[in-house]
């Protein structure tokens, strides 16, 4: 399901879908009847649920999370930078000790 096209304020009632469009639709565009509170494809004429068609434009607005390839490659990224600081402040701080403790 994708986006909302349309938003029909008006009292005219939905068309129903036909039997020959329904098969292999993938909803793509919707019109949004907000007199009737009813949600339909504009290019079937299919009923859809309305918080099914919100849920799918949700996704497309919603951050990848740590599952995603992109996002997990990139932590790994920032991870590995943290601690190569941490090593070098390690090392900067045993080269200044060092010539203290050796004398």
């Amino acid at each position: 399901m994708g986006k909302i096209i349309q938003l029909d304020t008006s009292t005219k009632r939905p068309r129903k879908a036909g039997p020959d469009k329904r098969a292999g639709c993938e909803h793509k565009e919707v019109v949004a009847y907000t007199v009737y509170r009813t949600v339909r494809c504009s290019i079937c004429g299919t009923e859809l649920d309305p918080f099914d068609v919100l849920l799918d434009i949700l996704k497309g607005y919603i951050p990848p999370g740590p599952h995603d390839a992109e996002e997990r490659k990139l932590l790994g990224e920032v991870e590995k930078r943290r601690r190569l600081k941490s090593e070098k402040k390690r090392t900067k701080f045993w080269r200044t000790l060092l010539p203290f403790v050796m004398n």
